[in-house]
């Protein structure tokens, strides 16, 4: 038998070249099936996470994607004068349009009219010129006159006579701006920067709503929220993680207990007890405590104490779980070597619950930035946040572009917020967590 290194003094001429040209080919087929191996593999490995981001897709990726493209869809003017603001696009600003821009817009508005687009049309422009939508439906009915259809001055000076706006620059200034689908207005109007104007172009006094006080607003009560929720949990929390038997099932099951009941029933309960005749004023009177009722619903107050009764829970379960975590030995070794009760807390277990305590109030301070219900029902018109315009725009003034922009920077500003502190909790979270 030949040695393996004696097989290439048999090969002849032709097979050599065979043989150097199958070598390149086979460690191509080699590295093709690793690869594929290794791409079945990772396939595989994600498998078991597909459902989770099937959900995101779905219920999260989906949504916000859409909620987005609407704040920023703004074609409502251009869709209904597309060829007026084409024309605008070379107008100075200065003078007042040609004639025969106004016989175009005259043209299509009557267009519109019939399409059934010109009140949306004047809704839109309503959202930011002062009595938007009177000026344009004005401005159609004055086309229902006889004049000559022929003429642009005749077109021009029927629009001024039914409605003098159309001969200031205003109208014409909020029709040159929007000549796309798409536009930065309702950011600019969610983030309070003054969008409305008059007539005659100047900045309109007129303010309906004071967004960044509601912004203030809405993270003052979640910030207020969440530090008497971390007061009134730390103890509870303490208690239940260091009692044993059936006295930790009992504290558990009370705090457990408000997630059976819907939000809208706690929410109720409320009313009922604090309302002028509800059970705490009953009660005072009863007592003879006071003689004249406390004004006690509809009140900030009110709006603050019943969210954090709704919170409180969310707030002192990831302290229970930091704190069951936490050994008890090292407490009971700091006070063996002379630490008082307080100073041994303070020292020893305080700092590896921080976590938890960091990990329930990011919970809850998330989760109040998005609270309507409960504001909206004990508490006064002064006290209402982000999502209770949010709620009213979606479904009472049906201005979606706005609605979708507050919740756009709503979504940010938690996102801000959660991040850092969701790292932060992350890194100092113990492996027992």
């Amino acid at each position: 038998m030949l040695p393996y290194g004696d097989v290439g003094l048999f090969m002849t001429q032709d097979d050599a070249p065979a043989a150097k040209r199958a070598s390149p080919t086979t460690g191509v087929d080699v590295r093709s099936s690793i690869r594929r191996d290794s791409n079945r593999r990772t396939v595989l490995a994600a498998l078991p996470a597909a459902p989770l981001l099937i959900f995101l897709l779905l219920f999260m990726v989906i949504p916000l994607g859409s909620i987005l493209h609407t704040s920023l869809s703004d074609g409502e003017i251009d869709k209904a004068l597309p060829r007026t603001t084409h024309a605008l696009s070379a107008w100075d600003g200065e003078d007042l349009p040609p004639p025969a821009v106004y016989m175009m817009l005259g043209r299509e508005l009557e267009a519109a009219s019939s399409a059934g687009s010109l009140r949306p049309l004047g809704r839109r422009v309503g959202y930011e010129l002062s009595r938007g939508m009177q000026i344009i439906l004005d401005g159609h009915r004055g086309l229902s006159g006889d004049f000559d259809r022929a003429d642009p001055q005749g077109w021009k000076a029927e629009l001024i006579k039914a409605e003098p706006a159309w001969g200031q620059r205003g109208i014409w200034s909020v029709i040159k701006r929007h000549n796309g689908r798409y536009s930065a207005f309702y950011f600019r109007w969610a983030t309070g920067i003054p969008v409305k104007i008059d007539a005659d172009g100047r900045s309109s006094l007129e303010t309906a709503y004071e967004f960044r006080s509601i912004y203030l607003r809405t993270i003052l009560i979640s910030l207020i929220v969440t530090g008497l929720t971390i007061v009134i949990g730390y103890p509870v929390a303490y208690v239940i993680a260091n009692s044993s038997g059936g006295m930790a099932a009992v504290l558990l099951f009370f705090i457990l207990l408000p997630f059976w009941t819907s939000l809208l029933v706690r929410t109720m309960s409320w009313i009922v007890f604090l309302q002028t005749n509800g059970v705490l004023n009953n009660a005072l009177a009863g007592m003879g405590l006071r003689s004249e009722p406390l004004s006690l619903l509809y009140t900030r107050m009110a709006t603050i104490i019943a969210m954090i009764q709704i919170q409180l829970p969310f707030t002192v379960l990831p302290m229970i779980s930091v704190m069951r975590a936490i050994p008890v030995n090292q407490v009971k070794a700091a006070r063996s070597l002379g630490a008082g009760p307080l100073l041994a807390h303070a020292t020893i277990f305080l700092p590896q619950a921080i976590p938890g305590v960091a990990a329930g109030g990011l919970l809850t301070f998330v989760l109040c930035l998005g609270f309507y219900l409960t504001p909206a029902l004990v508490g006064g018109p002064s006290d209402q946040m982000v999502s209770f315009f949010i709620a009213r725009f979606t479904n009472e003034e049906l201005n979606w572009g706005l609605a979708s922009a507050l919740s756009v920077v709503l979504i940010v500003a938690a996102g801000i917020v959660a991040l850092p502190l969701a790292r932060h909790v992350a890194r100092h979270s113990s492996d027992r967590i």
